[in-house]
């Protein structure tokens, strides 16, 4: 069975089923010579049941390895075993010493008149958590700042603990009492971000007043975030990665986005779906709130908001927002550069670079593999797909050249710890039609 039938079948990834290929863990049955697509055998099926044990043992892939490889050395496996639960119980201790370090907290906590967050239910079954207590009147800037402050903290805690903000904040106090105490609605999410897949196909209906250029000013957890009315507009999620969406004349789609009268259309890779939007002129300008299903939604959350402001009216063709790289580059050859080179991570910028920080699981790394051959000849693959082929892509000194969306991706190698890593820019979507400036992978030398 191909690999992605097998990845189903036993709820593994395919990039996980690589990794284990690669440390000899679990080898395909067979690898088509000229293709390169994997099989698997049913009989293999069992030998991924042995892997998940002795992983949920919390052993490493080495030594799981060596207890399928050597099977009836019983001293190995017994030794293996005896330095796991060492290693167990030399955790149990330090846990320990964490809950007590965290329950002395709490007590200081108490004694400064505060309170750490508690959640709880309210008369309605809704889950609300309770942070900071602050006295009264709240009068003075300074006062407010801390208000904003215990705000802040707040929401800190709600992501985590894995909760969702569903409300504006909160306020609890008694009558002619003499301190408040700051609080939200909240929703537990899931672990798994899921795949959303909902019917896009509605007919077009037309609304002249959105046609043109919308700049994304950030997405919030509810809608009265983004009014400044007491005093600070809460942070957005996206931080300060502004971005543009456009409204194309007749709906028309491009990139991820199309759209019909009260909806944004999303279709792109794990997701597809309608996104509900509502306009409001808020002083002076024209926004956008849309109602966006992202990975909270799909944790089993609710929809947070996404915020657009209408930068113009003009009615953009496709060619027109398309940003486009000179990919016209003459090929100089790049000795340091040549060879297999294997994802690592994916950040933001080239100052989060840090070898010894992941900012994303290995195994949800889209971008996984590139091979810089002579002469400029490059592949790639990119999930599931193998990308090759001179009229596709290639490279020359310091650039990964895209055809296929006109980009030029600038690559630099640095060495630590005797390791070689590459920062290259992941110039998506995002990039060519969002406005957005590049972010990056991490990759090592295989």
């Amino acid at each position: 069975m191909r690999i992605g039938e097998f990845a189903r079948l036993t709820g593994m990834p395919i990039s996980v089923l690589r990794h284990y290929d690669k440390e000899g863990l679990l080898c395909p049955s067979h690898v088509d010579y000229f293709s390169g697509y994997r099989d698997y055998s049913a009989d293999q099926l069992e030998q991924v049941r042995k892997i998940e044990l002795l992983k949920n043992c919390g052993l490493t892939l080495k030594d799981i390895r060596a207890i399928l490889e050597h099977a009836g050395d019983s001293k190995l496996i017994k030794d293996i075993l005896d330095r796991r639960e060492s290693e167990y119980q030399s955790m149990l201790a330090a846990i320990t010493e964490v809950r007590h370090m965290v329950e002395k907290e709490e007590r200081r906590f108490l004694s400064e008149g505060r309170s750490p967050a508690v959640l709880e239910r309210d008369a309605y079954g809704d889950m609300i958590l309770k942070g900071a207590r602050l006295a009264l009147p709240l009068a003075a800037r300074k006062d407010l700042e801390d208000l904003q402050a215990a705000c802040r903290s707040l929401e800190e805690e709600i992501r985590r603990r894995s909760l969702q903000r569903i409300s504006g904040f909160m306020t609890l106090g008694e009558e002619n009492g003499k301190e408040i105490q700051v609080a939200a609605r909240v929703l537990e999410l899931g672990e798994e971000i899921k795949e959303l897949h909902e019917d896009i196909a509605i007919p077009f209906e037309e609304d002249e007043q959105v046609i043109g250029k919308w700049k994304v000013l950030g997405e919030y957890a509810v809608r009265e975030d983004f009014y400044a009315d007491t005093g600070e507009r809460m942070e957005s999620f996206m931080g300060n990665r502004n971005g543009e969406i456009f409204f194309l004349p007749g709906g028309e789609s491009y990139w991820i986005y199309s759209w019909t009268k009260g909806f944004l259309k999303l279709n792109g890779g794990d997701q597809s779906c309608l996104c509900r939007y509502e306009l409001e002129d808020y002083d002076g300008s024209r926004y956008m709130f849309v109602e966006n299903k992202g990975d909270e939604y799909r944790r089993g959350g609710e929809p947070t908001v996404l915020v657009l402001e209408q930068m113009d009216h003009k009615k953009y063709t496709v060619r027109e927002i398309a940003r486009e790289d000179d990919t016209d580059l003459p090929f100089v050859e790049d000795q340091r550069v040549l060879g297999d080179w294997k994802a690592y991570d994916f950040i933001r910028s080239r100052e989060e670079f840090d070898p010894a920080v992941s900012h994303i699981p290995q195994d949800r790394l889209m971008y996984q593999h590139m091979h810089f051959g002579e002469g400029g000849a490059f592949t790639s693959v990119y999930m599931e797909e193998i990308i090759s082929g001179k009229e596709k892509q290639s490279w020359t000194k310091g650039f990964v050249l895209k055809y296929y969306n006109h980009t030029a991706c600038a690559y630099e190698i640095l060495t630590v710890g005797g390791r070689d890593y590459m920062i290259i820019e992941w110039k998506s979507g995002d990039y060519c039609w969002g406005g957005y400036d590049t972010d990056y992978y991490v990759f090592v030398r295989e």
